[in-house]
């Protein structure tokens, strides 16, 4: 590879992505409630860092190994098999089972993983030197063999995960070397490889269990799933064989699952629990006034949003959607809702992030949006909106639902238990979800997962005349600014031109824990990272 291209190459890799919830979908429930070599080898080199370390918590201080703690999360894994799941909020729950191939730092930097470096071959060749001496949890080797294994696995039928479909074989060169052909040049496969495509799972205990894997789930990462009571508790046991033991520290980590944010808050008043992810500002301050409780406050790539399925009534006409978003008063959500936290969302990208466009604007018109509906000759409009339970999410709803009642669209508000509300509407089964996106490593995961025709997240496999040129055409490009120019276009076709999606706001990412729980730290996919906790005793 030329010295343009790795140096482009290089450009690839800057911040992005975000926490908690719906992993491109699920309501609040979530976390508290995804890069690139230069012409040799993308050498993040020492010892591969887990997913995200810290540009905040508390100091670093010197880990000890041992003890237990229990943290209180907002929702349960929707699978424990990497690929079948839907729920972004499963980041946190997949990741101490399953290591990937490629990790990153806290500001989204790759660096090795399960794959110790890598280059590009060229423009379509992907080189993976993988680690030695690493065992999966029942025993078994990882190797290249587990590697072509896996991402074809990935890309097989059945499989929710779309971010390596580029990857048109798998070439086994060594025991610890593969090669990876793509279709067309990528430039978010290493970004990929951090998220569900890179979970490396055991090959031998897929073919033993079949259908029935999420129920053993076997990973080469630092702990093992000792138990799994579905919707209540997950208790993870670290793995003695672990390759990097000096990266592990908690002997177990027990995951409750308590759905209700007041009743994750009095957990950890009472001490039953050490660690709450996901909690909204307007508990920010009692919680500061507890002198045993820690808070952890920053930003991230999650945002809120309304997924809508564009093959179904109201939202197949167009009007109705521009009227929609015209009608959203996405300020007054940031300050009602998170207290003047975060910022309203016209597009998946915050500001400050090299791919957000300052020019992709959603106006707040009411008037528009009524002109709208009456040029359209549209009246009665209504739709179903499926939420959480959660109050915060009560809240929401019905803000959105009265600002649209105020432009004559009538929005019937039903409440639903998170992974069930996401099961029925990627069901086909109602209109619309209130619900987040979590964010990816690279924002073409981003663009290619909401916007790309074929993606699971675009229900209605809606598309404007130009957008998946335009998101191939990203997808190719290594030049950071014409990839921003690309994206910009993407985001003003398909959100300000079509409104064939509903961004609302980014809220704060939010954790509390007990002052003993050490290794705390925000990253800006903004979901927490458990297995790098360990207690002050």
């Amino acid at each position: 590879m030329n010295k343009r291209k790795s140096t482009l190459y290089t450009l690839l890799v800057l911040l992005l992505a975000v926490a908690m919830v719906a992993a491109g979908c699920s309501s609040k429930g979530g976390s508290g409630g995804s890069s690139e070599p230069s012409s040799q080898p993308s050498q993040s080199s020492g010892a591969a860092a887990s997913p995200g370390a810290s540009d905040g918590g508390q100091p670093a201080g010197t880990p000890k190994k041992g003890g237990e703690i229990t943290i209180a999360y907002g929702i349960d894994v929707s699978n424990f098999d990497p690929i079948k799941g839907s729920n972004g909020a499963d980041h946190s729950l997949l990741w101490p089972v399953y290591d990937t191939l490629v990790k990153f730092t806290p500001d989204l930097q790759p660096v090795p993983g399960l794959a110790e470096s890598w280059e590009f071959e060229n423009d379509v060749t992907l080189v993976l030197h993988l680690r030695k001496g690493v065992t999966f949890h029942d025993g078994t080797p990882f190797n290249a063999e587990a590697v072509k294994f896996n991402i074809e696995r990935t890309n097989a039928e059945g499989s929710l995960v779309s971010e390596l479909k580029s990857v048109e074989s798998v070439e086994v060169v060594d025991e610890h070397t593969v090669k990876l052909h793509l279709s067309q040049p990528n430039s978010s496969i290493i970004a990929a490889l951090t998220d569900r495509g890179g979970m490396m799972v055991s090959p031998a205990a897929v073919q033993q269990y079949g259908d029935d894997f999420p129920q053993h789930p076997t990973g080469a990462g630092p702990y093992k799933v000792a138990k799994h009571v579905n919707g209540q508790e997950i208790v993870y046991e670290r793995y003695e064989n672990y390759w990097n033991p000096d990266a592990v520290y908690l002997d177990r980590i027990t995951i409750s699952i308590i759905g209700e944010e007041n009743s994750r808050i009095n957990a950890l008043k009472s001490g039953k629990v050490q660690f709450v992810p996901g909690i909204q500002p307007q508990n920010i301050k009692t919680l500061q006034a507890e002198k045993d409780i820690e808070v952890i406050e920053g930003t991230s790539m999650l945002y809120r949003r309304i997924y809508i399925n564009t093959e179904m009534e109201p939202f197949t006409n167009k009007a109705v959607r521009q009227a929609i978003n015209h009608a959203i008063n996405r300020d007054q959500l940031v300050q009602a809702l998170n207290l003047g936290y975060g910022e309203p969302a016209h597009q998946p990208f915050p500001t400050g992030y090299w791919a957000h466009d300052p020019e992709v604007r959603i106006e707040y018109n009411p008037d528009k949006a009524r002109q709208l509906l009456q040029d359209a000759g549209v009246q009665d409009v209504k739709f179903q909106l499926l939420r959480s339970p959660d109050p915060y999410d009560v809240r929401l709803a019905d803000m959105i639902k009265a600002h649209l009642q105020e432009v004559g669209i009538t929005v019937e508000v039903e409440a639903m238990e998170p992974n069930a509300a996401v099961g029925a509407f990627f069901n086909k089964q109602s209109t619309a979800l209130l619900g987040n996106w979590t964010g990816r490593v690279d924002p073409q995961l981003t663009i290619s997962s909401l916007y790309s025709k074929n993606s699971f997240y675009n229900i209605g496999k809606a598309e404007t005349a130009n957008s998946e040129r335009l998101i191939a055409e990203a997808a190719g490009t290594y030049d950071q600014n014409k990839r921003k120019e690309l994206y910009g276009q993407i985001m003003k076709e398909v959100l300000v031109d079509e409104a064939l999606a509903m961004p609302l706001f980014f809220p704060p990412v939010v954790g509390a824990y007990h002052k003993s729980v050490k290794g705390v730290e925000h990253n800006l996919l903004g979901k927490p990272l458990f297995a790098q906790l360990w207690l002050d005793q």
